[in-house]
């Protein structure tokens, strides 16, 4: 879990005291003290951590003292704790689905395009669905890949991969030779960037990657032609590997007003830019 500002012993007691984990205000000396619990996708972490650092600064020119607990534990665990009440909204790179949309309320902050990716040193520029299918669900090799990467059930990333190659609910091939299950972003991007021979494969977020990694082209129709990773791919529909980055919660007229002050300042122009300076794709800005 990642804490940020300093939480102040009186703003815990109070939090104890109160048993509240959405916002606790006029405790003690000094002011107004608050804090904000937040849960889920570890592909939506770099960019919640951004938005939530300014709004403290933000909070703390006015005199009030704030605190944003984020934990990135999976979307399925934060969609979990919202249904729960465990936090005051969970993060879920994907969108609600079934009894989810009937427990819960959810805002879609920005879109992500999901990058198939390999080591800088595999041969491989593109790729198309069937081979993605065929490796994923058969563990046939794409030309000197051999091996594939996933995410742990749950992950809004999988999920999003999945839907996209019309395999969701599939049985996927597993093969301890090759065929690792990671339970964040950063471990399967890191084990990317140690295969050093190029022989592995995986998907991540389109904000997370770097220069460590290199993006495959995706041809969705195997032949139509194969299409870059890009912003401007994702936000024309041609790039076909994308989801929406949603924050969930049980009702939004019951949230603190801290927590809504700080829903508006993500959707802002000066919150969706920080969206898209965290490799984020944001509509509201595309549109204006």
């Amino acid at each position: 879990m990642k804490k940020f500002a300093k939480v102040m012993a009186i703003a815990a007691a109070c939090a104890a005291l109160t048993g509240s984990v959405a916002a606790f205000s006029a405790c003690g000396e000094g002011g107004e003290s608050y804090q904000i619990d937040i849960s889920g996708s570890t592909s939506m972490e770099d960019a919640m951590t951004a938005l939530a650092d300014k709004f403290i600064e933000m909070k703390g020119e006015e005199g009030i003292d704030l605190t944003i607990n984020i934990s990135a534990t999976g979307s399925g665990s934060g969609i979990s704790d919202a249904e729960q009440g465990k936090v005051d909204f969970g993060m879920a790179s994907r969108a609600l689905e079934g009894d989810e949309t009937e427990q819960l309320e959810s805002k879609t902050i920005c879109l992500d395009g999901i990058s198939v990716v390999v080591n800088p040193n595999c041969t491989l520029t593109s790729v198309t669905k069937s081979q993605l299918v065929n490796l994923y669900t058969k563990g046939e090799a794409i030309g000197d890949v051999t091996a594939a990467l996933r995410r742990e059930s749950g992950s809004g990333t999988r999920d999003g991969f999945e839907e996209a190659l019309g395999i969701k609910g599939e049985t996927m091939f597993d093969d301890a030779a090759g065929f690792d299950e990671f339970t964040s972003t950063g471990t399967l991007k890191a084990s990317i960037v140690a295969d050093t021979a190029g022989k592995k494969l995986g998907y991540i977020s389109m904000g997370s990657v770097d220069s460590s990694v290199k993006t495959l082209a995706y041809d969705a129709e195997d032949g139509k032609g194969a299409v870059p990773a890009t912003k401007e791919n994702v936000l024309n529909g041609s790039y076909a590997i994308s989801r929406p980055f949603v924050i969930c919660y049980q009702s939004y007229d019951e949230l603190s007003d801290i927590t809504k002050e700080f829903i508006e300042f993500i959707m802002s122009d000066a919150g969706q830019q920080i969206c898209e300076d965290e490799g984020c794709i944001s509509e509201v800005l595309a549109n204006k």
